[in-house]
């Protein structure tokens, strides 16, 4: 074929600031309603409430295993099953999700209803007082369990289907009506029974959110058929639960995690190292605002790609992800270093209090505890990463060592000896052991065989035994000729079957010539076409994709007046064994598949 065609990345590109902003609205407003729980309850109710939230994390984790698990699975294996052209299965998915997710959690509101008081007093420890605020708030949470659920399940869900912008719209509108809702009961309710009010508002926003159900049922760019019948879901829950266990893995352990920060916080903080440390506690939820944002394209993006066996547009997307995540996470930890106190005025945290409570600057315990961001990123890479090529491995190690094993273990017994600084060291301590012992490991595993791909993502080495072309052409006219040649010569390269070459360069032309001519006719200059041909069981396939003008070529019926005209669909439907199109990622995904060795009439 002719060597002056490579693959680019100019339609991932584009296709991943589409998704970026989305996808980082999203999350922005998904971590600024935890942000806002801290903000709003320190300054409107005190640092005693601070604290009190602060100390029920662990019940807050606890209930968002089964949304967070279920729900990052979900969207795993859906944008997979998308990628492979496997809608039934996707359609399914779906289904089963949503249902699991809202029945699994129902099991806490027994708990919450017998156990309520007694949990909180345990979480309260010397600081007594705090109970009641804190047995009124994991009360509540438990009981909405299943709405938050269902809720995260469906947030999740929606950007693997081609929806990131009702993904965003969920979170916004949920956080919306949670923070106004929040404001509302910390002003009008009394201080006894405000907590409730708290709580409650995020179950609140979560049903106020549930709206974009309407305008995803009746979207035409929805890929899921919601005709597919149920039955036989229930035998997806097994890559279901394996892809979201990362993320369920991650969830039970922060619960682990802060649950032994409070037995710690309340058996060895003393007066005003509480408020400081409730405010610590919060802090990660800064860095989740604008990093976690950009992370979160992975899981449906890089999916969607991995079942393309896209391996370059892999590539290329997650080393924009990195650079651009790490960059932020730089300029959030000088902001941090060097302005600390603005976060004491952000949390309601009087900063002359605490400085006259403590022997150590509190500004001083701030800035240590900035130097782990950079780690916290590098953690959260690949805990996101990971899961969505199918490895689950790095994901769980990463998870198990920071919250299970060096991050409570560290900070317990710092925290012991140092009190709230120890907490400092611990968390830097923590991040930084979690990503260099990963790294260790993946290179061990690679030394053994256990992972053959290439690099630190962990992708094959080489795509040209199963792709023998990738490659980008300008959506110009001039260009078709030598790309349908160079198809041609690598099918037969790899068929010896002329006839079916010569079927699948017809089909190839036909579809690249409709795309130029018609499908970026609205668009600018700089557009292009990816064509990639594959070697399959019994055939040869070729996949086509673009961003212009959304169009199903396989619904394609000639009229009298059309906007595209297919002189050759009827021939493609003919002689292919396989004729399908995805509306992927926002772009148009034709495959034409041609068996080898039969005889086409």
């Amino acid at each position: 074929m002719d060597s002056s065609y490579s693959r680019n990345d100019k339609i991932i590109r584009r296709k991943f600031y589409q998704y970026l902003i989305p996808t980082v609205l999203m999350v922005l407003a998904m971590q600024f309603g935890s942000l806002a729980d801290a903000i709003v309850i320190g300054n409107f109710l005190g640092d005693g409430a601070l604290s009190a939230a602060s100390l029920a994390l662990p019940v807050v984790f606890l209930v968002e295993i089964p949304g967070m698990m279920i729900g990052t699975g979900a969207s795993i294996v859906g944008a997979n099953y998308i990628g492979k052209r496997l809608i039934k299965e996707a359609s399914q998915t779906f289904y089963l999700a949503m249902l699991l997710s809202f029945v699994s959690s129902l099991i806490f509101i027994p708990v919450a209803a017998f156990a309520g008081n007694q949990i909180a007093g345990l979480f309260a420890g010397s600081f007594g007082e705090l109970t009641p605020m804190i047995s009124q708030y994991i009360q509540v949470y438990a009981y909405q369990a299943p709405i938050l659920g269902a809720g995260i399940t469906l947030a999740y869900w929606l950007s693997s289907d081609n929806h990131p912008n009702l993904g965003a719209a969920f979170f916004i509108i949920t956080n919306i009506v949670h923070v106004g809702a929040e404001i509302l009961f910390c002003v009008f309710l009394s201080p006894d029974v405000a907590m409730w009010g708290v709580a409650s508002s995020m179950g609140i926003g979560m049903l106020a959110g549930m709206g974009v159900l309407i305008p995803y049922i009746r979207s035409k760019k929805r890929v899921v058929d919601l005709k597919t019948p149920f039955k036989g879901a229930f035998s997806l829950a097994k890559p279901l639960l394996k892809s979201g266990s990362s993320s369920g893995a991650l969830t039970l352990l922060s619960f682990v995690y802060y649950l032994v920060l409070n037995i710690a916080a309340t058996s060895y903080l003393q007066g005003m190292e509480m408020p400081l440390y409730a405010m610590l506690t919060n802090f990660s939820f800064v860095i989740d605002i604008f990093v976690i944002g950009i992370l979160q394209i992975m899981p449906s993006v890089v999916s969607s790609l991995f079942g393309e066996k896209d391996y370059f547009g892999i590539r290329a997307i997650c080393k924009r992800v990195f650079f651009i995540a790490m960059g932020i996470t730089v300029v959030l930890t000088a902001v941090s270093m060097i302005f600390p106190e603005l976060f004491f005025t952000m949390f309601g945290v009087n900063l002359s209090s605490i400085r006259d409570g403590l022997t150590i600057d509190p500004l001083f315990v701030v800035r240590i505890y900035c130097l782990s961001f950079l780690f916290y990123t590098v953690n959260k890479y690949i805990v996101y990463y990971y899961p969505s090529v199918m490895l689950n491995g790095p994901s769980l190690l990463s998870n198990v060592l920071r919250m299970g094993a060096v991050g409570p273990v560290s900070i317990f017994f710092l925290m012991m000896r140092f009190g709230v600084m120890g907490f400092s060291y611990g968390v830097i301590l923590m991040e930084g052991a979690g990503a260099l012992l990963v790294f260790f490991f993946i290179l061990i595993m690679k030394k053994l065989g256990r992972y053959p791909g290439k690099g630190v993502l962990l992708l094959p080495a080489s795509e040209k035994k199963e792709n023998q072309v990738d490659l980008s052409i300008p959506a110009k006219e001039e260009e078709i000729s030598a790309v349908v040649e160079a198809l041609q010569n690598a099918a037969f390269e790899i068929s010896k079957d002329e006839t079916a070459s010569a079927m699948l360069a017809l089909a190839a032309e036909e579809i690249i010539a409709n795309t130029i001519a018609y499908g970026y006719r609205h668009h600018g200059p700089s557009q292009y076409i990816d064509v990639n041909l594959a070697k399959t069981e019994q055939g040869v396939l070729v996949r086509i994709r673009d961003d212009g003008i959304a169009f199903d070529p396989t619904t394609y019926q000639p009229g009298d007046e059309e906007d595209m005209r297919f002189h050759g669909i009827e021939i493609i439907r003919k002689v292919a064994k396989d004729f399908k199109y995805l509306r992927l990622l926002n772009t148009n995904n034709t495959i034409i598949e041609i068996p080898i060795g039969e005889k086409i009439a």
